[in-house]
């Protein structure tokens, strides 16, 4: 039986999906353009980083990440959400955030972020079990090669949110101790551990010059500066522009240093957005100090 039209009918129901959304070439995410996905910069009141793209309402966000030459952002995205998400700019745009999927196997990560060279991504996951593990990606000229298990005693325990200095020192945390640590690079291997010395501690964000760092505890967020035994200061709160009733977690740094990203838990449901505010927030005049 022949079908003169059938054809034609065919192409422009075809048609009608590529450009109604049906199979999804045409969507609704709009044009970012430039550093921070041409997001207005803060200044000494933190703004909801991205609202709408990546601080969605009703949704936890935390964990943000900023390659060093700037043009890719990872973050995680969870209850709902993939875990780990990634945004890149492509020819001068943004791209829609999606699952980074590092390990190939649409694994639950989160957290990742990068050593400061830009070349490795370490980030959290699970290798089979209910534990988190530090896993790695390494970058080529393609993008970022399938992640692998960090080959070290650091993750003999249950781990997250590394983070590093310019001599690739880790930071990082142990999540049953609720305590910070530190693997220098020897060797190419993270082989000894140090106890930083801070109790309920987590998340950890250390500057490349390792002259401070930020981390979080019991819901607030503090500054401690390296001091030169080799020690750290006793931690010193933030103030409340970033400290408020509501609980503030997980701070990171941009890759210049200039603003500080950090979830407050103050949406739906008190799920977390991430917020950014200018860093010379932590200047030492205006901290308060609660020793």
């Amino acid at each position: 039986m022949h079908f003169p039209n059938l054809k034609k009918i065919i192409l422009v129901n075809i048609t009608f999906l590529f450009l109604f959304g049906g199979i999804g070439f045409c969507q609704d995410f709009p044009i970012l353009k430039g550093e921070y996905m041409g997001q207005k910069l803060p200044d000494s009141i933190p703004e909801i980083f991205a609202p709408g793209i990546i601080s969605v309402e009703d949704r936890y966000e935390y964990g943000l990440a900023i390659s060093p030459d700037g043009n890719e952002i990872f973050f995680t995205a969870s209850s709902p959400g993939l875990g780990l998400m990634v945004t890149r700019q492509i020819n001068g745009k943004w791209t829609e955030p999606k699952a980074a999927n590092l390990r190939g196997n649409n694994s639950w990560e989160f957290e990742a972020f990068y050593t400061v060279d830009g070349q490795k991504v370490y980030f959290s996951s699970h290798p089979g079990d209910l534990k988190s593990r530090l896993w790695f990606a390494e970058k080529d000229s393609t993008g970022w090669n399938e992640a692998k298990l960090l080959d070290s005693p650091i993750n003999s325990k249950d781990v997250f949110w590394a983070t590093f200095t310019s001599d690739f020192t880790m930071y990082y945390t142990n999540i049953k101790e609720a305590k910070i640590y530190k693997s220098k690079l020897e060797n190419g291997m993270y082989q000894n551990i140090m106890d930083v010395g801070f109790s309920s501690a987590a998340h950890p964000f250390v500057s490349p010059d390792e002259s401070y760092m930020l981390f979080n505890s019991k819901g607030d967020i503090y500054i401690s500066y390296h001091q030169d035994n080799d020690k750290w200061s006793d931690p010193i709160l933030l103030n409340d522009k970033i400290n408020t009733s509501f609980l503030e977690t997980c701070p990171s740094l941009s890759p210049d240093g200039e603003y500080i990203f950090f979830s407050r838990y103050n949406d739906i449901e008190n799920k977390s957005d991430i917020y950014w505010v200018r860093s010379n927030i932590i200047k030492k005049n205006e901290l308060k100090d609660i020793k």
